[in-house]
């Protein structure tokens, strides 16, 4: 779960700062750096997994340059950096199946990348600076208060004696030359270096052991978070067996074979999920899902109150956007945090409140104890979400609303006085973590008009 993020030098923003809950809902118009935010994300969680950088950063919406901040006068940011805190489970598994268990729960992780002209005359990047270190109790850990007192050591277990210790990972200058120290859990003294002159890879991502377990709860933390981008063509379509793929992906697919998976390991999955189901759309009674053995596909079947069953191929966009979120509370696939673009599309205002339900129920409660940590992170432009989401969850912690907008600032670069667009993000007054940002804080009723009528705007600076 992550907690909080800085960025500055990616796209649109420019010493930005964000804190999140469990259950997150980012609201603005279009173009106001809402989607920058999932792309930082994204990136985070590509290059905790990638071999190359640069491939992660080609991969993201815009070409290569524009990825660093531009300010005017057509200059770019040379340096962008992100910030990451996190709040992980206690345990960690790593790719041969050894497990280990975490001393610290709250860790934070920095990560800067150049960019320079190569030898080629070539636009590069590289990896100048990786850190990683736990975050102590007292001063530095205003968030954790978001966690009632009596279920905070079930999340951040109680540690003995020094709180202190090396970073787990760390960038040092040796013989004039950046290089990683990676600092072994529970052993004095032995540690890894490596130089990372023109390094096309995150030193985190290299980690592969739970000798290292602390980077690798990091890691595997950031690789295992989703972005929903869903297409109802993609939802409709039954999963043929042949591309061997049980995985949802952003845009819906293969959402047939997951349920078929899930169906496999949890004997109760589909009656649960069909009770679901018929929570939220009545007319539903009983998700199904056929082995189509012939055309070797799997397909998804709804049988409603008539006993008359429907295809996915027939299914309505806003039947098919529930049905993938009932789906996702029972994968055990699902990472721990879930970003999704723009859940209203395709929805009937009427069923805006059901579809919110439905994220709630993907996020973690502090006040129950379950494991493990889910995260749902929205972005929206719906006056009518937003009403919902205010009405709904305004007195819960574990939820927060922030409004998103572009602001006019002027800094100086390199000596010389710039003027550019940013992303300013501001809470909402309600609870705990509008008061941890009182002077950027800023009212529903402003929100609500804003997105309605554009009759609302915040100071440049």
């Amino acid at each position: 779960m992550i907690t909080q993020i800085k960025i500055n030098g990616f796209k649109s923003f420019h010493n930005f700062e964000m804190t999140f809950t469990p259950f997150t809902i980012i609201a603005g118009t279009n173009a106001s750096g809402k989607s920058n935010l999932f792309d930082a994300l994204e990136l985070l969680s590509k290059l905790a997994d990638s071999d190359n950088i640069k491939k992660a950063l080609q991969s993201q919406r815009g070409d290569f340059l524009e990825l660093f901040s531009m300010y005017d006068k057509g200059i770019y940011a040379d340096i962008m950096e992100f910030e990451v805190e996190m709040l992980i489970n206690q345990k960690v598994k790593d790719a041969w199946g050894n497990e280990a268990n975490l001393k610290y729960t709250r860790l934070q992780y920095q990560l800067h990348i150049r960019r320079f002209i190569n030898n080629s005359g070539l636009e590069d990047v590289e990896v100048i600076h990786e850190k990683l270190v736990n975050l102590k109790k007292d001063n530095e850990d205003r968030w954790i208060k978001i966690i009632p007192k009596d279920k905070i050591e079930l999340w951040r277990p109680k540690v003995e004696g020094n709180r202190g210790g090396k970073p787990y990972l760390d960038t040092i200058k040796k013989n004039e030359i950046d290089t990683v120290v990676i600092h072994q859990d529970g052993s004095k003294g032995t540690f890894r270096q490596i130089p990372i002159v023109n390094a096309n890879r995150t030193v985190l991502s290299s980690i592969d052991n739970v000798d290292f377990k602390h980077v690798l709860a990091a890691k595997e933390e950031m690789k295992s978070w989703k972005f929903l981008q869903l297409n109802p063509d993609d939802l409709r379509e039954p999963t043929n067996k042949n591309n061997g793929e049980d995985q949802i992906t952003s845009s819906g697919k293969n959402i047939a074979a997951a349920l078929y998976r899930i169906s496999l390991t949890n004997d109760i999955a589909l009656k649960e999920i069909s009770r679901k189901l018929n929570r939220f759309l009545s007319q539903f009674i009983e998700v199904k899902i056929f082995d189509d053995k012939e055309n070797r596909q799997f397909i998804i079947k709804l049988i409603d109150v008539d006993k008359k069953e429907y295809t996915s191929r027939v299914l309505s966009e806003g039947t098919l956007r529930i049905l993938t979120l009932c789906i996702l509370e029972y994968d055990d696939n699902f990472g721990s945090l879930l970003c999704f673009e723009e859940p209203e599309n395709g929805i009937h205002p009427a069923r805006i409140s059901t579809m919110l339900d439905l994220l709630a129920d993907l996020s973690t409660d502090f006040s129950d104890n379950e494991l493990p940590l889910k995260q749902v992170i929205v972005n929206t432009h719906s006056s009518v979400l937003v009403g919902e989401f205010w009405k709904n969850f305004n007195q819960d912690n574990n939820k927060s609303l922030w409004f998103s907008k572009m602001v006019t600032k002027t800094d100086v670069y390199k000596n010389e006085k710039i003027k550019f667009e940013t992303t300013k993000l501001s809470p909402v007054d309600k609870n705990f973590i509008a008061d941890l940002f009182s002077d950027r804080k800023v009212s529903i009723l402003n929100v609500k008009d804003y997105l309605d009528n554009g009759n609302f705007s915040l100071e440049n600076e």
